[in-house]
């Protein structure tokens, strides 16, 4: 059986953009893990019960996914009642002045096709940003700190982590660079 209440691990990093009006301020981000792939969430699936097999359920999903990208490629949203909506966007790559040259060159027109997503939005779903934040334990895992240093003579960045736990342990926390006064003209 899928064990339950897992932790949602979240990240703590240092806002360094001299421009924003939060610069200073520490802001949560989640934390970036490998995706479940199709295989790995049918397991997860079959472990919840004995609606199908391991065996079905990777069939099942490997034939959801192949419709899904027929039809999201054919212009057509598709939606999963209780969980939203897929449907396509497209990127431009360059505009056009007239109708006639952008129909002629739509394909150098057109940079790509977007997947999007939007959740379901009714009540009793819970997918809204709240109701997700209610369902979710929270655990600080890391602080994120971004760096730099010069490596053959070039400017390198690179980001440092440091488990929560040992934050005040391994390091003062890094004091932002002041703010340039905006009168002080160079």
């Amino acid at each position: 059986m899928a064990r339950k209440n897992l932790t949602f691990k979240v990240n703590l990093r240092l806002n360094r953009m001299t421009t924003s009006k939060s610069y200073g301020m520490w802001f949560f981000e989640a934390q970036r893990n490998e995706p479940l792939s199709l295989k790995g969430f049918a397991k997860h699936l079959s472990e919840h019960g004995k609606l199908a097999t391991y065996e079905m359920l990777v069939l099942v999903l490997q034939n959801v996914v192949s419709c899904m990208k027929e039809l999201i490629t054919q212009g057509q949203p598709v939606k999963l009642d209780g969980l939203g909506t897929f449907y396509p966007s497209i990127k431009n790559a360059k505009g056009s002045n007239n109708v006639e040259d952008a129909v002629e060159n739509m394909n150098a027109r057109i940079g790509g096709v977007r997947l999007n997503f939007l959740p379901e939005g009714v009540k009793d779903e819970k997918l809204t940003s709240k109701a997700l934040k209610e369902m979710c334990i929270f655990e600080a895992n890391d602080v994120i700190v971004t760096k730099e240093k010069y490596v053959g003579g070039k400017k390198v960045t690179y980001q440092e982590r440091t488990p929560v736990k040992f934050w005040g342990v391994s390091q003062a926390e890094p004091e932002p660079e002041p703010k340039p006064d905006p009168d002080d003209e160079p």
